[in-house]
């Protein structure tokens, strides 16, 4: 049997780093490290939806990054997404505070793929456009139960397209469910990390910053 060339990497604390639940948002998923000069102004009056995490926000559905109003039409969306089939599609405002590449087995199992290519965005900063034969579908890994319990995976219930993660304060989408004129991808979508390295299952020599853990929250290793 061929040894496993990618050993886990471990902590300064030599601590085994451990895939996290996903969706194992970044640090400004978090409230204590979230950057108010990241978060425009779209429209929404009331507070982050399911900021504190769980599944109990009341109406849900209705708030972002769902089926929401904006004040005044202060929500310009810029970029749109759709799954596979056109059940589901959302729109975006503005450009996305980051991009990622995540090498985590909680990734490589869930999507498939040797790792997650994702950008960043505020929560409030994302609206549903299309759900068609109420085709929104969620998974709570933490749980392992389809049901909408943040943080959480959302994909398309008919053709099960994934399209994003929704943390607490952020929304991790994936560019490839983007529709970009000509098919060109925006510089704001080009990963500046890759995170969770050591667990990875190939090689990607592309110069980009690879990180232990979260980016700037753990050991970069290469």
């Amino acid at each position: 049997m061929a040894e496993n060339v990618h050993q886990d990497t471990r902590s300064s604390e030599g601590l085994l780093e451990h895939q996290s639940d996903t969706s194992h948002h970044p640090p400004e998923d978090h409230v204590a490290d979230a950057r108010p000069d990241q978060v425009s102004n779209t429209g929404w009056r009331g507070p982050i939806p399911s900021q504190k995490g769980g599944g109990d926000e009341d109406d849900f559905v209705h708030k972002p990054p769902y089926d929401w109003k904006s004040d005044r039409d202060l929500f310009k969306p810029k970029y749109t997404c759709e799954c596979w089939c056109g059940n589901l599609a959302f729109e975006f405002h503005g450009d996305p505070v980051d991009a990622k590449y995540c090498h985590c087995r909680d990734c490589q199992s869930l999507h498939g793929a040797p790792f997650q290519w994702a950008v960043i965005f505020p929560k409030t900063s994302v609206r549903m456009v299309t759900n068609m034969d109420d085709s929104l579908y969620f998974f709570s890994s933490h749980r392992r139960e389809s049901v909408h319990d943040v943080p959480c995976k959302v994909s398309c219930n008919h053709c099960r397209s994934p399209l994003f993660d929704e943390g607490r304060n952020t929304v991790l989408a994936y560019p490839s469910a983007f529709n970009f004129p000509d098919h060109k991808i925006p510089l704001d979508f080009r990963p500046t990390a890759h995170i969770f390295y050591g667990q990875r299952i190939v090689d990607v020599p592309d110069g980009v910053p690879k990180w232990s853990g979260h980016k700037d929250h753990s050991q970069q290793i290469d």
